[in-house]
C-alpha cells in the first residue's frame, strides 16, 4: 500500500463529494422531462458504485479491506441501528399528521410529475423497495465507507463527520427544492444531514456498515411510503 498522498486523496474525494449534487441539478433541473434525465440519473448511480473501487485500487493504489468478522459480530450492530432508525421512522409518520405533513402533501402534484419524468411512477413500490434496501446500502458504502472513511485520513475526525454529512446533504437540497420552498427544502435537507452525521458516527463506533445500513433503510422506507401516499392518494 502506498503511503498517504494528500493530493491524491483530495483528487478522489472532491469528485465523490460534489458530483452527486451537480448531477442532481442535471437530472432534476436542467434536463427536466428529457429522456436524458433518466440516463444521467443512471450514470450517477453507476458512478457511486464504481468510483470508490477505481479510486481505491487504481489511484490511491490500496487494497480493498473487507472486514471478515463473523456474521454474528456484524449482527451485534443491528440493535443500535434499530434504536436510531425506528424513532426516526415513527417521527416521520407522526409529522405527517401535523402542519408539516400538510406542507408535504401540497407537493403531491410535483412528486407525481417528477416520478413520471424519471419513469418510476408505474413501478413506485418496486422503486421504493430498491431504494430502501439496496440504494441505502450503496449510499452507506459510498458516503460512509469511502467518503467519510477517507476524509478522516486528511482532516480531523470531527471535521470528517461534518464534511461527509454536509456533502451527503447537497444533492438532497437540489431534490427538495423541486418540491418545497427554499426554507422548507433547507429544513428537510438539514434533517438528512443530521441522519448522515449519525450514520458516520455509527460506522466509526461499530467499524461495520450494518448498523448504519439498517437505520438508513428504515428511514428510506418511511420516506418512500410517504412518496407512495403522495402518488396514490
Amino acid at each position: 500500500m502506498e503511503p498517504l498522498n494528500r493530493r491524491k486523496m483530495w483528487a478522489v474525494l472532491l469528485p465523490a463529494m460534489f458530483l452527486p449534487g451537480i448531477a442532481a441539478l442535471g437530472y432534476f433541473v436542467w434536463l427536466g422531462d428529457s429522456p436524458f434525465a433518466q440516463v444521467l440519473y443512471g450514470f450517477v448511480k453507476f458512478f457511486t458504485l464504481i468510483w470508490p473501487l477505481i479510486a481505491t485500487l487504481f489511484i490511491l493504489k490500496r487494497p480493498i479491506r473487507i472486514n471478515f468478522r463473523s456474521y454474528k459480530e456484524h449482527l451485534k450492530s443491528v440493535p443500535l441501528g434499530l434504536m436510531i432508525g425506528v424513532p426516526i421512522l415513527a417521527t416521520i409518520g407522526l409529522l405527517m399528521m401535523t402542519p408539516i405533513g400538510d406542507i408535504v402533501k401540497e407537493a403531491a402534484p410535483i412528486i407525481q410529475k417528477k416520478s413520471k419524468d424519471l419513469g418510476i411512477i408505474n413501478h413506485f413500490i418496486l422503486f421504493g423497495a430498491l431504494i430502501s434496501i439496496f440504494h441505502s446500502l450503496l449510499e452507506e458504502y459510498y458516503w460512509r465507507w469511502f467518503v467519510y472513511g477517507n476524509l478522516r485520513e486528511v482532516v480531523s475526525i470531527k471535521m470528517a463527520h461534518f464534511l461527509a454529512a454536509f456533502t451527503f446533504t447537497l444533492h438532497h437540497i437540489v431534490v427538495m427544492m423541486q418540491f418545497f420552498e427554499l426554507p422548507w427544502a433547507l429544513f428537510f435537507s438539514a434533517c438528512v444531514g443530521v441522519g448522515g452525521f449519525f450514520w458516520s458516527l455509527l460506522y466509526q463506533h461499530q467499524k461495520t456498515l450494518i448498523g448504519a445500513w439498517v437505520s438508513h433503510a428504515l428511514v428510506d422506507a418511511a420516506l418512500m411510503s410517504v412518496g407512495y401516499y403522495m402518488i396514490v392518494y
